[in-house]
């Protein structure tokens, strides 16, 4: 989607467009809802909440805002200026929506790169985890995560004379269709990318080490493996799904490229970009599960802002039938699971004299 205009638009397109488009909004406004919800849930969470599980928070605001950028698009360029025909006059108003939408896209990718580095360090330096990771340390790299890509494209928009917000009337903006405009926007989420991708693999290979010295251990060395596991195929299985392909189509679609829409056809190309922007939308839309949902500290975060609706319309729970709820089933899991895990790194501890890890 771009700025230009759209009074040559086909019949083709246009009735594409009009199938395509309603499915599409119908999956952001689903996706925005979702992420929403587990975004404020963040303010009922357990005070003493892990810091993956704070990142989710965040990293569902971000999708929030991701959703909320690409639906606007979808609207503006697509079902207004495409389906329509009536578009926006004011060409400085078209560019602002496309420099915000471009500059915020990139954000989930800060987030999960966030979220490898915790990892990271949780593994590699356990003893050292709660004195390198404080909340109030990641708070300063989420806002470098939301500052850097729209500072990046504001600034890219509005530096060279005669060119985006400097041009008159805002109207050139040839140079997005051009090779260094798209390398450069592409480094932000393939450099991520390649990051996290290293990181998990180094993660991987250290929790993967066996421990011959103490059996308790050992279990706890392999639950270690497992999450490392899953949690590397869920990260790196998502992002390839969902924006990498966006990436690739974005950087080889500038103009001569292999991807140019002139030299693709016409089919092909609105194929393409449909395509593009329902695997953004999905990874958007399944990021509640495969990254918050899965997790028992924002499930309770979850419950705790369904009975705290709940009490607000319905009145306070009755005490007798508090235990009887499922926020208090899973309260009292967690406990229970925090309570296991300690057991056994005293044991550890214990059989070998040091102090337990940490597996935060």
């Amino acid at each position: 989607m771009n700025v230009s205009s759209n009074d040559d638009t086909s019949d083709f397109k246009i009735t594409v467009y009009s199938y395509a488009l309603p499915i599409l909004l119908t999956l952001c406004i689903i996706s925005i809802v979702l992420n929403f919800c587990i975004a404020i849930s963040g303010f009922h969470a357990r005070s003493t909440i892990k810091i993956t599980a704070y990142l989710s928070f965040f990293l569902a605001l971000a999708d929030t805002f991701n959703s909320i950028i690409v639906c606007s698009g979808l609207v503006v360029f697509s079902l207004i200026g495409v389906v329509l025909k009536t578009g926006l006059e004011n060409g400085c108003l078209k560019l602002f929506i496309e420099t915000f939408r471009l500059g915020g896209i990139p954000i989930p990718v800060g987030h999960l790169l966030l979220i490898a580095a915790t990892h990271y360090i949780g593994i590699v330096k356990p003893l050292e985890y709660e004195r390198i990771v404080t909340k109030g340390r990641i708070k300063i790299c989420v806002i470098i995560c939301w500052l850097f890509p729209m500072t990046f494209v504001f600034t890219w928009f509005s530096v060279f004379s005669g060119r985006g917000f400097r041009s008159n009337e805002c109207t050139e903006v040839a140079f997005m269709n051009e090779l260094p405009w798209r390398a450069a926007y592409s480094v932000f989420f393939l450099c991520p990318f390649l990051a996290i991708v290293i990181i998990y693999a180094r993660i991987y290979w250290v929790a993967r080490k066996p421990n011959q010295e103490n059996p308790n251990l050992a279990i706890l060395e392999n639950e270690l493996n497992f999450k490392a596991i899953k949690t590397t195929g869920s990260i790196v299985g998502s992002y390839c799904l969902g924006l990498l392909p966006a990436t690739i189509s974005y950087a080889l679609s500038y103009s001569g490229g292999p991807l140019y829409s002139p030299q693709l056809g016409e089919k092909t190309a609105v194929a393409i970009g449909i395509s593009v922007n329902f695997l953004v939308i999905l990874k958007s839309l399944l990021n509640p599960w495969i990254y918050s949902i899965g997790q028992l500290e924002v499930k309770i975060a979850l419950k705790r802002l369904k009975y705290a609706i709940k009490e607000r319309i319905f009145g306070p729970i009755p005490l007798d039938q508090i235990e009887t709820t499922s926020l208090y089933a899973l309260e009292h899991a967690i406990i229970m699971h925090e309570d296991s895990r300690q057991y056994r790194c005293v044991t550890s501890m214990k059989n070998m004299k040091t102090t337990p890890i940490n597996l935060k």
